[in-house]
């Protein structure tokens, strides 16, 4: 893998930003984002929908935000995230509050470069995979990299838990 340099025109978002000056080793995939989902990533760039991983806000009963990192073919299964991080339970937050908190906007929300380090929850089916794809903050860009560096980048803050699920949807 290997890092973009900052040409002229490039795509380089406050989360490359971060993970440049930390050297951990990535690689960006651009395309034209219009639907904003983790389906359209794997349908643009041919990258596989299980190793494209979802960024979403949740909010616990003790009213703490906490950023969820779900495979993009499974769903969030909130009483077992609850579980994982010891609230009574755990609802997505609502729409308009993921800009102020996170500083991204739906669709383009990163676990990296976050306006305040927020608790991170990782599936711990993502550890399984080589590579994932999360998005780098911004509609249309995603950054590859392998899962236990964004594991180890992100640091203490992250708990790794199985709370993601097959959706149950044809």
């Amino acid at each position: 893998m290997t890092k973009p340099s900052n040409i002229k025109g490039e795509v380089f978002t406050r989360a490359l930003r971060e993970l440049s000056a930390a050297k951990v080793p990535y690689r960006v995939m651009s395309f034209q984002a219009e639907e904003k989902s983790a389906e359209e990533v794997t349908r643009e760039t041919g990258f596989p929908l299980a190793q494209v991983v979802k960024t979403l806000l949740v909010q616990g009963a003790s009213h703490k935000y906490y950023l969820a990192l779900c495979p993009g073919d499974r769903q969030v299964n909130l009483k077992a995230l609850a579980r994982a991080i010891n609230e009574k339970k755990v609802d997505m937050a609502r729409r308009e509050e993921v800009p102020k908190i996170t500083g991204y906007f739906i669709g383009g929300v990163s676990p990296i470069g976050t306006h305040r380090p927020l608790p991170v929850v990782m599936d711990q089916s993502i550890l399984g995979m080589p590579e994932i794809a999360v998005s780098a903050g911004q509609w249309g860009c995603q950054v590859v990299l392998r899962p236990s560096d964004l594991r180890q980048f992100l640091g203490s803050r992250t708990t790794v838990a199985p709370f993601a699920q097959f959706s149950h949807e044809g």
